[in-house]
C-alpha cells in the first residue's frame, strides 16, 4: 500500500468505520433491552408465554449468526416484510444477542435472595410489581459484568454485515484488498477491530464499577 492507495480508500475505511461504531451502539443498546424484556417476562412464569420464550432464547443461542443474518435479508421478503440491509443487520444481531442476554439477566434473577422477594410479597406486592420493582432490578445490577463482556461481542459480530452488501469495515478492508491485491489493508483493519475492542471494554469495566453491587 502507497500513500496515493491509502489516500484513495481513507474516505471508505472512515464511511466504514463510522458504520461499524454507530450499528455496535445500536445494536448494543437494542440486544441489553431486548434481553431484559426477554428475561422480566419470562420471571412472570406464564404457562403459555415462558415456553415460548424458553423456545426463543434456545434458536437463537444455538444457531449461526450469520444464518439468522442470511434469514432476515434474504427470507423476510418472501414473508412481505422488506427492510434495508442495515436494519436487517441490526435485527438480527439484536435477536442473537439478545437471547444470550437473556439468559444471563434470568440466572441473575434466580440468583436474587429469597429474603428480598418475601419482603416484596409481605408489603402486598403482586408478581409483576415483585418483578418491576425488586427482581429485576437487582438481577440487572448484579449481571452488568457478564451483561457488558457479552456486549462487546457485537462489535465482532457486525463484521458479517460485509456479507450482506453493508459497507462496514470489514467490506472496506477487503473492497481494498479486491481493489490493488494488497493485504495491508485487512492488517489496518484488524488494528482498528482490536482497538475498538477495548475502547468498549474499557468502557465496559468503567460502567461495571459504576453499578457494582456492594454487599
Amino acid at each position: 500500500m502507497n500513500t496515493t492507495q491509502f489516500i484513495n480508500w481513507l474516505p471508505e475505511l472512515l464511511q466504514g468505520l463510522g458504520l461499524t461504531v454507530g450499528a455496535s451502539l445500536v445494536c448494543i443498546a437494542t440486544s441489553v433491552l431486548w434481553g431484559c424484556l426477554i428475561a422480566s417476562l419470562a420471571s412472570l412464569r406464564n404457562p403459555v408465554l415462558t415456553p415460548i420464550l424458553r423456545s426463543y432464547t434456545s434458536i437463537f443461542r444455538n444457531s449461526p449468526l450469520l444464518v439468522q443474518l442470511f434469514f432476515c435479508f434474504y427470507g423476510l421478503p418472501f414473508l412481505g416484510v422488506n427492510l434495508s440491509a442495515l436494519a436487517c443487520g441490526i435485527l438480527a444481531v439484536t435477536l442473537n444477542e439478545g437471547a444470550f442476554i437473556a439468559e444471563i439477566v434470568r440466572g441473575a434473577i434466580r440468583n436474587v435472595p429469597k429474603g428480598e422477594i418475601e419482603a416484596a410479597y409481605s408489603l402486598g406486592l403482586t408478581r409483576p410489581q415483585v418483578v418491576a420493582r425488586v427482581i429485576f432490578p437487582l438481577a440487572v445490577r448484579a449481571s452488568v459484568p457478564m451483561i457488558t463482556g457479552q456486549a462487546s461481542i457485537v462489535i465482532k459480530d457486525t463484521s458479517l454485515f460485509s456479507m450482506i452488501m453493508i459497507l462496514d469495515l470489514t467490506r472496506a478492508g477487503d473492497r481494498f484488498y479486491s481493489r490493488y491485491f494488497s493485504v495491508s489493508s485487512i492488517w489496518i483493519v484488524a488494528v482498528i477491530y482490536i482497538a475498538l475492542f477495548l475502547i468498549f471494554n474499557t468502557a465496559g469495566r468503567l460502567i461495571e464499577r459504576r453499578v457494582k453491587v456492594r454487599r
